[in-house]
């Protein structure tokens, strides 16, 4: 992710932009791929590029401050970072916010057990945050699950232990 992404969607969320309208104008951005390569192509003239999002974004529904963010970035020439600017504003967001979301991945579909053990791993290390969990099933983990969250994760499978005890007995 480049600094000029970060620093944009640092922009977009002090424009008090409501989450769930970023989540949409996303949605749209990308509904089909030839928006983002119009709106990426230096070919095209700006004017142009204008009237399009004007008609992409400009129904009562999506608010006026995305439309103008919108226009500013492919005036600045970060339409192509648009997917990136939208990630960083959910990160940044979830910072403010103080929620953490993880992903816990499982061999099969996570038990309840398993569910509560890695909120409770989070829990300890972020007690400032909510936790948000979405589960995934990899099938190559053996059994036990996988956390993985921000920049980190914790590995509670069967095959981590596997690597854990073969690096233990090769070390001898």
């Amino acid at each position: 992710m480049t600094q000029a992404a970060v620093n944009n969607a640092i922009v977009l969320y002090r424009l008090a932009v409501e989450r769930r309208d970023v989540e949409e104008a996303q949605r749209v951005y990308f509904v089909t791929e030839k928006l983002a390569q119009t709106l990426a192509n230096p070919l095209i003239p700006l004017t142009k590029k204008y009237d399009i999002i004007e008609k992409v974004y400009g129904f009562e529904s999506e608010p006026k401050l995305i439309t103008s963010f919108i226009k500013e970035m492919v005036k600045l020439g970060y339409a192509a970072e648009m997917n990136e600017i939208f990630e960083a504003y959910y990160r940044y967001w979830d910072e403010k916010n103080h929620i953490i979301r993880a992903e816990l991945i499982s061999a099969e579909a996570a038990t309840d057990e398993e569910a509560n053990d890695a909120k409770a791993l989070l829990q300890s290390k972020y007690p400032e945050y909510e936790i948000s969990l979405t589960q995934k099933v990899d099938k190559t983990l053996l059994g036990g699950y996988v956390i993985k969250t921000l920049n980190t994760e914790y590995d509670r499978s069967y095959e981590g232990k596997l690597r854990e005890l073969e690096r233990k007995l090769t070390r001898r």
